[in-house]
């Protein structure tokens, strides 16, 4: 089971700004994200997108295209901030707006939820009652391993499973991890899939019965502007490339989006992780 998603965040990034050069990446992101569609389209692929509830209010636009094309959309909080540092009270009104936005612009309603940074941890494991509260039946959050944001390095389930948590449960799709040189990393997206040759990829997905994927549209825009800093490196090293690669993967291995992947899991089975 391999399963494409993709977090859509970087309007708000950019739109948040008011500066020529934001609104120049911002309309460029707009190319890709419809190249993005067209790709799809070709490929018969409905997939999970997870959007911003800032995004669902700024461009609106962006949720009836992925909509219209029959992809899922689920929620990737409100203005992408670590959940890490919200309070329970300041998590429900982030989730609130965030629903709220979405599913305005939908209509249908929201089940799926993504945590920015993968950012919950065991520190604020009460998020998993705030996003019940909502009627979040999967949630696409936990970093079995520990990383710079967030990571749940005691969940040691990298496949799915069912989170429980003071008398709730919530289905679970964990990013799957593998070990390089002797550390976990999720190989499915982000840095480590600009960082990782495209063979050693394709290697640790044929060797799994479960993949979970985390794209993101400026993960491909090799012309956006660049800050040299001390994460220079782990953000834009193999950008030119990570298209291709990209388009490799979807060549090599089949993919299906949240829902289609919780039709084909005998819940039944699965591990009960309690937290």
């Amino acid at each position: 089971m391999n399963i494409l998603t993709f977090d859509i965040e970087e309007w708000y990034t950019y739109c948040s700004r008011s500066t020529e050069i934001d609104i120049k990446n911002s309309n460029r992101l707009e190319g890709y994200f419809d190249k993005l569609l067209e790709v799809l389209d070709q490929k018969k692929y409905t997939i999970s997108f997870f959007v911003l509830g800032a995004i669902a209010r700024s461009n609106p636009h962006v949720l009836h295209k992925i909509a219209n094309a029959g992809h899922q959309i689920g929620c990737h909080s409100d203005t992408h901030q670590w959940l890490t540092n919200f309070s329970r009270a300041e998590l429900f009104e982030d989730t609130n707006r965030a629903i709220s936005s979405i599913e305005e612009i939908i209509g249908k309603k929201v089940v799926c939820y993504r945590a920015p940074a993968f950012s919950i941890t065991e520190k604020n494991k009460w998020a998993f009652e705030v996003l019940h509260q909502f009627g979040i039946e999967y949630d696409c959050s936990i970093f079995p391993a520990s990383r710079d944001f967030g990571g749940f390095p005691s969940i040691l389930q990298d496949t799915p499973c069912i989170i429980e948590y003071n008398g709730i449960r919530i289905k679970e799709f964990p990013i799957g991890v593998s070990k390089v040189f002797g550390k976990k990393i999720a190989y499915s997206g982000g840095g480590y899939f600009r960082l990782l040759p495209y063979n050693k990829i394709k290697k640790i997905i044929s060797s799994r019965d479960y993949n979970m994927t985390y794209f993101h549209l400026k993960d491909f825009d090799k012309e956006q502007s660049r800050t040299l800093n001390l994460r220079y490196f782990k953000n834009y090293y193999g950008i030119n490339g990570s298209w291709n690669k990209f388009l490799n993967l979807l060549n090599d291995f089949e993919f299906v989006n949240i829902a289609e992947a919780v039709k084909e899991i005998k819940w039944d089975t699965v591990p009960v992780v309690r937290i």
